[in-house]
């Protein structure tokens, strides 16, 4: 080998050296460039055939609680990056033992605050057994005073509609749901059985209603069916970068139309965004667990003013 050879050998070996390491570390990362988000149930595949907002599936669990009630727990990466938990409750009113009954403060027709999983206790009993629950309305943070209208077993204990804004979500005489905004409460006034406040309308006769406000929040949504018969219940954890972030109404309307909803509305989210269970038929201390965690004080349930249950009736 010549000298000058043997130079430029010599200077050409670190830029080999340097493009073969670059090689191996684009082949290490490829891997991780790309997801396919895997559903284990039915629920999921749903979300994740119907928004296209789900990159990666973590866990994925749907459980029957009770005939006419299942629940579906899903862990995932969103198609954005981050960290998501979301709670699914899907109700079958055409099941005649499952109702949906809102709830209160010692159920009493009054205004106030108090935890969920309280609430359910006292109207938790033989022939009427609460199964799970979420929360309600939007409410002053003192008085407890929902913010929308609030009906207790056929009798109006609240009427107004603040603003433009205001929506609810009703059980009929006839068992059917339903939500919207004012001008169907008024339709539907008179055979209202159940009903609660909420605001935001994200579905509207099966289209997606465009949102200008983009915060990301734990969130709570109820949507119908276009039939009334199936009711879904969502809550997204939010606040926690590592665990679940949150969505903004948007995302929450593109995930209850690939449930199913036809109509589906916002509830009061945040630190009141509550999903709890029964894990035992008994009437023991401790039966209703909550399977969410709310923001405030580290996962700790907030007092609210109402909510809704969903309840087996035997007699």
């Amino acid at each position: 080998m010549r000298k000058t050879d043997f130079h430029y050998s010599y200077l050409l070996l670190p830029l080999f050296l340097f493009l073969t390491a670059c090689s191996k570390k684009q082949e290490l990362l490829k891997p991780y460039e790309t997801y396919t988000a895997v559903a284990k149930t039915a629920v999921t595949k749903r979300l994740i055939e119907g928004t296209g907002l789900i990159a990666n599936v973590f866990t994925d669990t749907t459980y029957k609680i009770v005939d006419g009630l299942q629940a579906t727990e899903v862990r995932y990466l969103s198609a954005a990056g981050l960290s998501m938990k979301l709670f699914i409750f899907e109700v079958d009113l055409s099941d005649p033992g499952i109702l949906i009954e809102a709830s209160t403060p010692n159920n009493a027709p009054a205004f106030g605050r108090q935890p969920m999983t309280v609430q359910a206790t006292y109207e938790d009993q033989e022939g009427h057994k609460v199964w799970g629950g979420i929360n309600g309305d939007f409410f002053d943070g003192v008085s407890g005073t929902p913010r929308g209208i609030l009906y207790k077993e056929g009798i109006a204990i609240r009427t107004l509609f603040p603003d433009i804004y205001t929506t609810f979500f009703g059980i009929l005489k006839n068992r059917k749901a339903v939500v919207g905004d004012k001008q169907v409460y008024q339709e539907v006034e008179g055979d209202l059985q159940e009903a609660i406040g909420a605001r935001a309308v994200l579905v509207k006769d099966g289209i997606l209603v465009p949102q200008t406000d983009v915060t990301i929040e734990p969130r709570t949504s109820i949507g119908v069916s276009e039939d009334g018969n199936t009711v879904y219940f969502l809550v997204a954890d939010g606040r926690n970068f590592y665990y679940s972030n949150g969505m903004n109404y948007e995302t929450q309307g593109k995930f209850m139309k690939a449930l199913g909803a036809y109509n589906a509305v916002n509830n009061d989210g945040g630190g009141s965004s509550t999903f709890f269970i029964r894990n035992t038929p008994a009437f023991t201390e401790g039966r209703f667990v909550l399977r969410n965690w709310p923001t405030d004080n580290g996962g700790q349930e907030r007092a609210v003013a109402n909510g809704l249950l969903i309840i087996s009736k035997t007699q």
